[in-house]
């Protein structure tokens, strides 16, 4: 039989295992999750704290990635408008080979007149895809409504020139044609402009403040909420110690009642 002083060691040792394996069990919780927080019994208020960055990082995200469609939005519609740009030059070079009459025949200016017409339906065409293309981003100041109404007024005095238009090459009014386009190549290249300072001053400044924020949101929850390898390891080797010397001590224990009757016996 146990004496209460055997019995009570005893107990004291695998109160001692149980308490290491408990700790043991938890090291190897946050070694195999990577992270400190599994539960919210293991640090409530870094749990709350934790769960707030994670929706302040989450909010940041998406609108990383609105920023991110409205930004290929703006080159799209940029796009559209470089092609617009480029067909106005061809166009005001035709116009221009047009109103130099020495050495041209009429089949010569007809056929420039005939590329002419093709080359604004082109912008008429490109230029619509621009405006749409505005559609997915929010230009403040009313920006939309501005580059749109530039668009649309280039649109306009490239029609102008094709054939039966105001403008058009065959009434012999080239500086009128001419005075048309360039209108139109300023009014494209200005709503480019408003596209480009929109890309420069709003959504590249935003995303950067916002890949920032989440940077450091991040770090600040890892902070919180990730296990520190290093002590956990540290942890996982003193349990490992404690684990060991807990079992020798028990066994210790329980041989005492077994030495005691020995010595009697002898």
């Amino acid at each position: 039989m146990l004496s209460p002083i055997s019995s009570g060691n005893s107990l004291s040792a695998i109160f001692a295992l149980q308490r290491t394996q408990r700790s043991m069990d938890t090291v190897f919780t946050r070694l195999s999750s990577g992270r400190r927080i599994n539960s919210g019994k293991d640090d409530p208020a870094g749990l709350i704290t934790s769960e707030q960055l994670a929706a302040e990082i989450k909010s940041l995200e998406a609108e990383n990635r609105s920023i991110q469609r409205a930004d290929s939005n703006a080159r799209i519609a940029e796009g559209h408008a470089v092609e617009v740009s480029s067909m106005l030059t061809e166009m005001r070079g035709l116009v221009l080979a047009n109103a130099n009459t020495a050495g041209m025949s009429d089949a010569e200016r007809a056929a420039n007149q005939m590329q002419i017409d093709s080359l604004a339906g082109n912008i008429n065409r490109f230029t619509n895809n621009a405006i749409a293309s505005l559609d997915g981003i929010n230009m403040p100041n009313g920006g939309n409504a501005t580059v749109e109404a530039q668009f649309v007024q280039a649109q306009a005095d490239a029609m102008s020139v094709m054939s039966g238009g105001a403008n058009d090459t065959s009434s012999g009014n080239f500086a009128a044609a001419d005075a048309a386009l360039s209108a139109a190549s300023t009014a494209v290249a200005t709503g480019r402009g408003h596209i480009g300072g929109y890309q420069k001053d709003v959504l590249a400044p935003t995303l950067r403040s916002n890949e920032v924020a989440v940077e450091n949101l991040t770090e600040s929850r890892s902070r919180i909420a990730d296990a520190d390898f290093a002590v956990e390891i540290s942890n996982l080797n003193r349990g490992q110690v404690l684990m060991e010397a807990g079992t020798k001590v028990l066994k210790l224990t329980q041989q005492q009642p077994k030495t005691v009757l020995d010595l009697l016996r002898s």
